[in-house]
């Protein structure tokens, strides 16, 4: 289970980066514009990675839902 502890938006309301907690360690998230598209980059322990996707599709979702 992740925990999404902090949630950085830019001025246009999309998600800049945030802070996600695991019981493996924290993880920082970073989106990043890509060729028009807006793609997200971790940083962190490689076993915590793993466990915050299903944070990080909330957050997008929680975005979409604007």
């Amino acid at each position: 289970m992740a925990r999404i502890s902090s949630i950085v938006f830019d001025r246009n309301e999309k998600p800049k980066r945030a802070t996600i907690i695991t019981k493996l360690g924290t993880v920082k998230v970073e989106w990043r514009d890509v060729c028009g598209d807006l793609c997200w980059f971790t940083s962190g322990n490689l076993n915590a990675k793993k466990l915050v996707a299903p944070a990080i599709r909330r957050i997008e979702r929680m975005v979409q839902e604007l």
